[in-house]
């Protein structure tokens, strides 16, 4: 049958899917929890610094994705140990945004 040729273009059903945890390829100092962007976006704002504690539910970035701003909580408590963003990057969904100790 004929379609639009969009080929793969799929859409997950939920932006939270991917929490598989393959972060292989990313430099992940210590046995930090990686939080990941749940969809592809812009960063803009970040919220916190290495060196902050954040209990969870804490904002820790704000990702615009398709004309929406979504703050990015902490799933636990700890202390963030590395900021990998900074405002007005392009991020995609799995990249890790924050690593919390």
């Amino acid at each position: 049958r004929g379609g639009s040729g969009g080929g793969g273009r799929q859409r997950p059903p939920q932006a939270t899917s991917d929490d598989g945890g393959d972060d292989s390829d990313v430099e992940i100092e210590g046995d930090g929890e990686t939080v990941e962007a749940e969809m592809q976006g812009t960063i803009l704002s970040v919220e916190v610094s290495e060196g902050d504690e954040v209990s969870s539910g804490d904002v820790l970035c704000v990702l615009e994705a398709m004309k929406m701003e979504n703050d990015v909580v902490a799933e636990s408590g700890g202390t963030v140990t590395q900021v990998l963003i900074e405002e007005g990057e392009s991020v995609d969904m799995g990249d890790v945004l924050v690593v919390i100790e």
